[in-house]
């Protein structure tokens, strides 16, 4: 690619205390950035992980102004912290560079069907934002997972049409991912991104043989992993252009409506 033009559609910055990341900070993202021909990115930052929107969010309104308008980034719900996180949201959707909002079951561990997901699913809804969440398969070895199976969401999904809703890691492993193909190809306002790793055999081809192109977004999971590992995914997967640059670029601008 000539000019930087592909978007990561999925990653987060500053250090996380649950796991190690040995460059997370926004120099090493950009550096990276330019390297890869990546123009833009949306971004979750771990404090706002640990304590919803509050003051990690302010700090990736600073993030959107010193990546000069590259690195945009979203709203954490967390539902144990409902009425601040709504009232700091409320404050930020204003804001340049705001670009959605995320939700992690699993993380927050309250169920993606719990009821007390309603007010941010509402306000996707009233001011037309995109919403990205965790999902993921039944885990032994980590059960907290079974909160953000992707079918936990449907009752939401269901309810709140004009949302788009961003289905992360393409559900994990196993059956997860069949779970995501069906909500795919039954609702018209759920996508799904290849964050994260889902080092499964020939995972793009088997998405792209399930649901459209248009449904999927590149995603790296920065700083837990390297870019390169997903985005040679999609570069090496035998498709043709227009798909890859749905996936690469254009579907990312559609779902969070970023700048081109």
């Amino acid at each position: 690619m000539s000019t930087p033009r592909i978007i990561d559609a999925h990653l987060h910055l500053d250090p996380n205390s649950k796991f190690y990341t040995p460059e997370p900070q926004l120099k090493h993202l950009l550096k990276l950035m330019d390297r890869l021909s990546i123009r833009h990115a949306v971004c979750t930052d771990h404090l706002s992980m640990y304590e919803g929107a509050g003051e990690g969010l302010r700090n990736l309104k600073s993030v959107y102004e010193e990546s000069g308008g590259r690195v945009y980034y979203l709203g954490v719900y967390h539902p144990g912290r409902a009425a601040a996180c709504m009232k700091t949201i409320e404050e930020a959707v204003l804001w340049p560079g705001f670009a959605g909002l995320k939700i992690h079951p699993s993380f927050h561990g309250i169920s993606a069907d719990a009821p007390v997901y309603d007010p941010v699913w509402k306000f996707a809804s009233e001011h037309d934002l995109a919403i990205l969440t965790h999902s993921w398969s039944v885990s032994d070895y980590n059960p907290a997972q079974t909160l953000s199976t992707p079918g936990k969401f449907e009752r939401y999904i269901d309810k709140y049409r004009n949302v788009r809703l961003v289905l992360a890691h393409a559900g994990g492993r196993g059956n997860g991912r069949h779970e995501v193909i069906r909500l795919i190809n039954q609702y018209e306002n759920v996508y799904t991104d290849i964050a994260g790793d889902i080092f499964c055999y020939r995972l793009i081809e088997s998405l792209t043989g399930s649901i459209s192109p248009d449904k999927i977004l590149f995603g790296s999971d920065f700083p837990w992993l390297d870019p390169r590992a997903n985005l040679a995914r999609v570069m090496l997967t035998d498709m043709d252009n227009s798909s890859r640059e749905k996936i690469l670029r254009e579907n990312a601008l559609k779902v969070y409506k970023i700048g081109k």
